[in-house]
């Protein structure tokens, strides 16, 4: 299994390497029933990745199940996952009634986890759930065995386990809300998937296929984006990454009637609809936000030419001598301009 194979059925694009490296981990990950832990930011495409993981693992039958833990509530989390609650002996309860499992979690048919038999199941928000139901779910995943009934066999429990982690989730795991046993069912295979700040080389392709999807489904002509439109693209935080560069195509998508996506309808874009966007400049000044966004777009584009002078000057329009002056001038130096294949960078005094 290739990156390839687990990338063109989900669109993924992935010229950076360190997009490229998720899909590496991802393939491995694919090829064995261990317990994956996607860690990254909201809106990186955590869930579409848990996604291409399951397809690549299985044919189209097998059951892919996502719980988000923060919807189930506390009382009623255990009972949704196992079917039954379990007494503090490894017993399960039916009707105020105990019986023995021999230290196998029942797992009742009709609940969660039993509906991920044979396939995939993804948590969010596993902090959110109570440590009695952590304990369990740490010993079904290291068995993995368990049983239908509480009088019932030992039965196989063929599921791979994925859980979906926000930054800072290790510190979590030290506060003692997410048990170290259940962190380690997970963490078999601990993938990051990298912010869209961190893989800007992409934004181009995503802003392409975006478009692309946006115009399909409301039966237009596909539209193009001019160069100054995915510069600028490319020069944005996205403290909502791919999610928000999403929301934002498809917006310009609705508003533009020509069959090209300009730098104006752009910029216009997102101060109309995006008073929130993805340059959070407000609160400063307008001589603060315009030198903040220049740094922040000559630092784009001349990582967008890895590190080379003369193709991005020619890209921004200026001389060369004119561009080393503007980097001294914005002090942009080399640990701003680390490009991302091989930590390759600019520094201007070089």
């Amino acid at each position: 299994m290739t990156p390839t194979e687990i990338l063109s059925p989900f669109a993924f694009v992935a010229e950076s390497p360190a997009m490229q490296e998720a899909l590496v981990l991802s393939c491995k990950a694919a090829a064995s029933p261990a317990g994956v832990m996607l860690s990254g930011e909201r809106g990186t495409g955590r869930g579409l990745l848990a996604r291409a993981i399951h397809a690549c693992a299985h044919n189209g039958s097998a059951p892919f199940v996502s719980v988000n833990c923060r919807e189930l509530l506390p009382a009623e989390a255990e009972r949704a996952l196992f079917g039954l609650p379990a007494d503090g002996n490894g017993g399960a309860r039916r009707n105020g009634t105990t019986r023995a499992i021999t230290g196998l979690e029942v797992v009742q048919p009709g609940s969660l986890l039993h509906s991920a038999c044979g396939g995939t199941i993804v948590f969010r928000n596993i902090d959110d759930l109570p440590g009695r139901v952590q304990a369990r779910l740490a010993t079904l995943f290291r068995d993995r065995e368990f049983k239908a009934r509480s009088n019932g066999s030992a039965q196989h429990y063929p599921v791979r386990p994925v859980a979906i982690a926000d930054p800072g989730f290790q510190a979590l795991v030290d506060d003692g809300r997410v048990r170290p046993d259940l962190c380690r069912r997970f963490a078999e295979f601990r993938i990051q998937v990298p912010a869209l700040r961190e893989r800007r080389e992409d934004i181009p392709g995503l802003a392409r296929h975006f478009v692309g999807a946006a115009c399909g489904a409301r039966n237009v002509d596909i539209k193009e984006m001019d160069a100054p439109s995915q510069t600028v693209l490319a020069a944005l935080p996205w403290p909502g990454n791919v999610r928000e560069l999403k929301d934002l195509l498809e917006g310009l998508v609705e508003v533009t009637l020509e069959p090209t996506i300009s730098l104006r309808t752009l910029l216009g874009h997102m101060t109309l609809d995006a008073p929130e966007g993805p340059h959070p400049t407000l609160g400063v000044s307008l001589r603060e936000a315009r030198q903040r966004f220049e740094r922040e777009y000559v630092a784009a584009v001349v990582a967008q030419h890895h590190g080379r002078i003369p193709d991005a000057a020619k890209s921004l329009g200026i001389q060369r001598t004119n561009l080393y002056r503007k980097l001294r001038a914005l002090k942009l130096s080399h640990p701003d301009l680390v490009v991302q294949n091989g930590g390759r960078g600019f520094s201007p005094g070089a």
